[in-house]
């Protein structure tokens, strides 16, 4: 087969390692392909990076289109135009990774530090490209692991760790093609000591249950239709379908509704709605965390927001908006994407503060839609915050893959803190998801469903809140800069 072809085909099954797939072992599989092939033949490692990549996130983020086209109503052309260009952008970071080893592994004689390098700049153009332009910490390899044998490492050093773990497994497999037979055994041995480490890592507890008993929780998922939610004659039709579903479901201490739920301003949903509502979750003692938009008196300033009703009104701004989505970045050059798409409330401004909000006496750490993605914006809730909430509207995805790989993500943020997360989405995937990243309970798509299920406050502390994604990011650095130190020195000496 033309290796050309190999190299897009070993992308594209990349995306079988993800949900809804969850094939976590297919990662090894694909960036053991993209190795060899690498090895086998470096003349052009940036060419074969970037053709690697056009399958990952050719077929691994193929929903930007969905969410373009059947609810941005932008026309075909532009959406398919669109996701064309933010896939040739992401595909430059793996044609990086190659581009770069190439030139450090060429002093190198190792062939395990060769296979460790690659791990390394794997998981280090992972990190930037979960910050650059705000970031895209989207289909990271270390995502898997959540639904592997292996997951013990992302509680220590948070996803980035799995990433290298990942691609450092996957070129050993390669590597061992090339060792010697008197190593061979050797190789296999620490291989074999890795994994086993690894295994043994995810049996700590890092965290402990606190009180007497579990805090029953629901999130209700209404499946409310994306024209009707934004139709201002329907709006009280939204409100009677949340709150016919949640009278069902009186005896939970918490209840959770999605993003936007309340699809209007709190000042206009606190006059013809909330009133009446608020009564009757204080007769039953239950309290409800809800999405909805606030602004800023005396001036412009609209928000993604989170209120909490039944017990003190309290209100979390959303602080990291989806660029082109909820804000346009760099005004001056994307204006003419507006004339393209339509987006309900799409020039919203950035909250400030603290994400830990009080329910039933319990310190909650919530979070809207994509920021679940970002493992340190997370983090910044704990250790103060004893249970998760996030809550989105997976709406704009459409039936595509990304809810799936949305609802992965946000199990990775429960694995990293060792805490319970309560999800709520509009149209799916609703989920309860234990301190191991473990899901208790699940939604279905595109249908009107309550879960409900019992989650406990935890306290303590894993690793990954004590020095978050900067332990293992400064370690691949210092490597990559070690490397670097020597690969000059030998091409200096060689000359």
């Amino acid at each position: 087969m033309n290796r050309n072809i190999l190299l897009l085909l070993a992308g594209v099954i990349h995306v079988l390692a993800f949900s809804p797939f969850n094939l976590w072992w297919m990662s090894i599989v694909s960036l053991s392909l993209l190795y060899a092939l690498h090895q086998q033949n470096n003349a052009h490692p940036f060419k074969s990076g970037y053709l690697y990549g056009l399958g990952m996130f050719g077929v691994g983020t193929s929903w930007v289109f969905n969410s373009l086209y059947d609810f941005g109503e932008a026309p075909f052309i532009a959406a398919v135009a669109i996701t064309f260009i933010s896939t040739l952008v992401l595909s430059l970071f793996p044609a990086l990774v190659l581009k770069v080893h190439t030139k450090l592994q060429a002093a190198n004689e190792s062939i395990w530090m060769n296979a460790l390098i690659f791990a390394a700049l794997w998981a280090l153009f992972e990190w930037l490209r979960s910050w650059i332009l705000t970031g895209f910490p989207w289909l990271l390899v270390g995502h898997v692991l959540v639904d592997s044998p292996l997951p013990g490492i992302i509680p220590v050093f948070g996803v980035f760790a799995g990433s290298v773990l990942m691609a450092f497994l996957a070129a050993s497999v390669i590597s061992l093609v090339y060792e010697g037979n008197q190593q061979l055994i050797k190789s296999v041995v620490g291989l074999c000591a890795l994994i086993i480490c690894c295994y043994f890592i995810g049996a700590i507890e890092w965290t402990s249950k606190l009180g007497d008993r579990p805090i029953k929780v629901s999130a209700i998922q209404a499946n409310i239709p994306f024209e009707m939610k934004w139709d201002k004659s329907r709006r009280h039709e939204v409100y009677q379908a949340y709150a016919d579903l949640t009278s069902k479901h009186w005896d939970s201490d918490i209840v959770v509704w999605p993003e936007t739920a309340i699809p209007t301003f709190y000042r206009v949903a606190n006059k013809d709605f909330i009133p009446n509502f608020e009564q009757q979750l204080k007769q039953h003692n239950t309290e409800l965390l809800s999405g909805v938009f606030t602004y800023e008196p005396g001036s412009e300033r609209i928000f993604n927001s989170l209120v909490t009703l039944g017990g003190d009104v309290q209100i979390y701004n959303k602080q990291h908006l989806v660029p082109f989505g909820e804000y346009l970045p760099m005004r001056w050059i994307f204006e003419v994407f507006r004339s393209f798409v339509t987006i309900p409330m799409s020039d919203l401004s950035a909250g400030k503060g603290s994400s830990v909000l009080q329910m039933k006496g319990i310190p909650v750490g919530v979070s809207i839609c994509y920021e679940a993605a970002f493992g340190e914006e997370i983090k910044r809730a704990l250790p103060e915050a004893q249970l998760l909430m996030n809550v989105t509207n997976d709406a704009w995805f459409g039936d595509s893959l990304a809810p799936h790989q949305h609802l992965q993500i946000a199990r990775t943020r429960s694995l990293e803190t060792g805490r319970y997360m309560v999800r709520a989405a509009n149209t799916g995937v609703s989920a309860v998801i234990d301190m191991k990243g473990r899901v208790l309970a699940e939604s279905g798509q595109f249908v009107d469903q309550v879960i409900t299920a019992e989650v406990w406050p935890m306290r303590g502390n894993t690793p990954f809140i004590i020095w978050g994604n900067w332990a293992i990011i400064s370690i691949l650095s210092a490597l990559i800069l070690l490397v670097f130190v020597r690969s000059r020195r030998a091409n200096s000496s060689g000359s």
